[in-house]
């Protein structure tokens, strides 16, 4: 009588697809929770934690379950290539954050000009125990990490300037926080070119001498408001727009100080983004403020150079 043999199901393949498709929800549910606020950074990086041991656990049983495969012929190997496969898929976003890590310098708050770097307008973007300061050795170590990073100058006034960053932020919806030193008619210089033009040349016909900033004139009030009255000098004071933005998965917020200083008829742009939620941003901030600056290039086409 001929025997027939019935080959064992890998327990550690069932383990490794059970433990990759459970951290899906889990991730799943971590994510929304923190996108909603209902948990707080600290609790999400721990769940994340969590996830990365199932992740890993998941991964070590499949390589068990490719091993009881091959030596003993057990059965479960569309078990584990999908455990496997889905842990890999998982796994990615992590692998590439902790590339990141390796790549970019140990680093929470990063500027384009570290030796005078923009204030906060509240307070500091950090706990004083943890904000960074701003000497020497801090700025090299800025410089030589992303030489990349520097501000810009716009043969242009600051109102014109303005008028673009404010574009930007509400394009990308960073929420604007505060803001010192900002003319109330910035309104008006969001309106279109042609619209501006068409207003310069009612004017001239009019027989009126157009003003310097005449697409943003107001009243004199409005003006002294942007007057250094601190040394009583007649310096433009730096227009500063505290903004905050907040990474696309997790919901990270990190603060970003925008400064627009008039020099002369041309604006210096510079940036500062600093984030509390770690030690290490992984490059997002130097990242944040380069496209900032780079769309604002595109805006002001002509206008850039770097200082």
């Amino acid at each position: 009588m001929a025997g027939f043999y019935e080959r064992q199901e890998s327990d550690a393949a069932k383990w490794c697809l059970r433990l990759a498709v459970i951290t899906v929800p889990f991730l799943l549910l971590t994510i929304l929770l923190r996108r909603s606020s209902a948990i707080t950074i600290e609790q999400s990086f721990w769940l994340l934690a969590v996830a990365i041991a199932m992740i890993i656990a998941s991964l070590i049983f499949g390589m068990r379950a490719v091993l009881d495969l091959w030596d003993k012929g057990y059965k479960g190997g569309r078990a584990t290539v999908n455990g496997i496969v889905i842990g890999i898929v998982l796994l990615a976003p992590f692998g590439i954050q902790f590339l990141n890590a390796v790549e970019h310098p140990r680093l929470n708050d990063v500027a384009t000009d570290v030796f005078d770097p923009p204030p906060f307008a509240v307070g500091g973007a950090l706990s004083p125990a943890t904000a960074p300061v701003y000497d020497d050795f801090f700025a090299r170590k800025i410089v030589a990490s992303y030489p990349q990073l520097v501000g810009r100058r716009y043969e242009a006034p600051p109102e014109r300037v303005l008028s673009s960053v404010l574009e930007i932020l509400g394009n990308w919806g960073w929420q604007q926080t505060a803001g010192a030193n900002l003319p109330q008619v910035t309104a008006a210089a969001a309106s279109s070119e042609s619209t501006g033009e068409q207003s310069a040349n009612d004017e001239a016909a009019g027989g009126e001498e157009p003003a310097a900033n005449e697409e943003l004139a107001g009243d004199e009030e409005e003006v002294l408001q942007l007057q250094d009255n601190g040394e009583g000098s007649d310096r433009v004071a730096d227009m500063l727009i505290e903004v905050e933005a907040r990474s696309l998965i997790l919901k990270l917020p990190s603060r970003l100080s925008i400064r627009l200083r008039d020099e002369n008829g041309s604006t210096l742009v510079d940036m500062r983004a600093a984030s509390g939620w770690g030690p290490h941003d992984f490059g997002s901030n130097a990242g944040n403020i380069t496209d900032f600056l780079e769309e604002l290039d595109t805006l002001l086409a002509g206008l850039a150079g770097e200082h």
